[in-house]
């Protein structure tokens, strides 16, 4: 896809893969990890949650910004 070519709708496109793929790669790191035991650990597992809780986030942020472009440049109707 040329630059010409690009849409709002294939962007939000790209981060609904994105999020999909986040998830996915979420469950899947999670599944790996061993809970250490311990006052002084860290939690790896709580670590690697909250990083990808964080990744989600900045999609959905990303996904709310695109939105107000979408409004603003008449693409989609103003809620």
């Amino acid at each position: 896809m040329s630059v010409d070519n690009v849409s709002i709708s294939a962007v939000f496109e790209h981060l609904r893969l994105l999020r999909e793929k986040v998830s996915a790669l979420a469950d899947d790191e999670e599944s790996h990890v061993v809970t250490l035991e311990g006052h002084q650990t860290v939690d790896a597992k709580e670590a690697i949650h909250l990083s990808f809780a964080k990744l989600q986030d900045q999609i959905a942020s990303m996904e709310e910004t695109l939105a107000t472009i979408a409004e603003a440049t008449g693409e989609i109707p103003k809620l």
